[in-house]
């Protein structure tokens, strides 16, 4: 048992470069996830389709950057290096939004869709790289099965942090009241923090030891490893384990770019701060809880007990809407029920799905495996739960303006839809993977 402990040990430093970067990132991604959509609904248009394609192309660079990414890193043999200096640059792209002209008039509405969605394709080529593709191939390196799920779950619960850093210090410089001088604050800002965060990193971050160079195959060959037929085949259980995450984050991205407007407009609460807060916290709690359970038990006994609970909380949150204009403080009491099992889940799936994928990951091949993890994590839940949604939101609101679009509480039915199908990678994953895992611990403990 000692032997197990250590094996699952990581030292000061290491979970405090794990904490720092996995924030630091985190609060970029918030920008990019959920400020850029509510920018461009709040500032530019409220049409569905343009928060369609600004996340959509989003996801399509995003994936084709950690694809490159991953390749770079096990060619090179580094992480650090793309990490920090990718970090500084990052911050830069998002400063760069400050110029981006607002409240156009109806003529320059599509050209300026346009250029915010091509700035978010420059931020996410540079985001991925330096964050899906080098920070999460140091992670691989640096954990193992033995703590995966604890490490997983604390960098699942970074997203709920960065969004408590981001929407209680600087919220009011975007909500519906924000003047175009709020905006350019708000991006200066958070620009700001990763251009820091990776010129700490270069002092702070290590290469875990013993990393060799891996160019024994093209470049194109290593680009498109993860995807290949035969790959996949060979590596069967690893894509189910991202299939599940994949089918989780699909029913995440239905409301996720539209949740602050939900809140604000749709729901009419103006005073959120509070409830949102709650939400986090509670769901952070809770989802360490169940991933140091997790690692103790094993995942194969949580896999059917986080779904059912994320399909209850898309229900409860929809339900939410009969008591919207009636009873405020109920409508906040549901709100938090529903948050904190809906945010709750979204943080566990990431410990049960995530883990159980590196685990997966054949040595040597860490940063060839990111890019289909990018493929089945991001862009096709960013391609499929968007358009999912706008359908819902176009049917809600037929024969009206673009300007009075309302964003409907059906969004949440549509994500617990969508979250069923969940059981199927996980019967398959929960039926194979602990056998696995065990071994697994086993030879961590010889």
């Amino acid at each position: 048992m000692g032997k197990s402990k250590s094996a699952g040990a990581l030292g000061g430093r290491m979970w405090t470069n794990v904490i720092l970067f996995g924030l630091i990132g985190q609060i970029a991604w918030v920008v990019e996830n959920m400020y850029f959509s509510r920018f461009m609904q709040n500032e530019i248009t409220r049409a569905p389709y343009a928060t369609t394609l600004l996340v959509a192309f989003s996801a399509i660079f995003a994936t084709l950057a950690t694809l490159i990414g991953g390749a770079l890193c096990d060619r090179a043999g580094k992480r650090k290096k793309f990490i920090c200096w990718g970090y500084v640059i990052w911050g830069f792209t998002i400063m760069m939004f400050a110029l981006v002209p607002m409240q156009p008039t109806a003529d320059k509405v599509l050209p300026l869709v346009i250029l915010v969605v091509v700035m978010d394709c420059v931020m996410s080529i540079i985001g991925s790289i330096s964050n899906d593709a080098a920070f999460n191939t140091w992670i691989t390196d640096i954990s193992n099965t033995a703590n995966r799920a604890r490490v997983d779950t604390v960098l699942a619960i970074m997203p709920l942090f960065a969004l408590a850093v981001v929407f209680g210090g600087f919220d009011s410089l975007t909500n519906a009241t924000a003047t175009t001088d709020d905006w350019k604050k708000f991006f200066l800002i958070l620009g700001v923090i990763p251009s820091i965060g990776g010129v700490i990193g270069l002092f702070l971050m290590k290469d875990k030891e013993g990393i060799v160079a891996n160019k024994d195959n093209s470049f194109l060959s290593d680009f498109t490893y993860s995807l290949q037929p035969k790959v996949i085949k060979a590596n069967k259980m690893l894509y189910i384990c991202l299939a599940g995450n994949a089918i989780s984050a699909i029913s995440y991205q239905i409301y996720i770019n539209y949740l602050f407007n939900i809140v604000e407009g749709t729901m009419g609460i103006k005073d959120y701060i509070i409830p949102v807060g709650i939400i986090m916290v509670v769901s952070a709690v809770i989802s360490v809880i169940v991933s140091s359970a997790m690692d103790k038990y094993g995942k194969k006994h949580f896999y059917y007990p986080t779904i059912i609970a994320g399909i209850v909380g898309c229900i409860v949150i929809w339900a939410s809407k009969f008591l919207i204009g009636k009873n405020e403080t109920a409508l906040i009491a549901v709100l938090i029920v529903g948050g904190i099992l809906l945010i709750g889940v979204s943080l566990v799936m990431a410990g049960l799905f995530t883990a159980s994928y590196r685990d997966y990951i054949p040595k040597g091949k860490e940063g060839l495996f990111q890019g289909c993890r990018m493929v089945l994590y991001v862009l096709v839940p960013m391609i499929i739960g968007p358009i999912i949604a706008q359908a819902i939101i176009n049917l809600s609101n037929r024969g009206i303006a673009d300007s009075e679009i309302v964003y409907p509480m059906e969004l949440f039915l549509g994500a617990a839809v969508v979250m069923l199908f969940c059981f199927i990678p996980a019967k398959i994953v929960r039926t194979n993977q602990h056998e696995f895992h065990n071994k697994l611990m086993k030879d961590l403990e010889q």
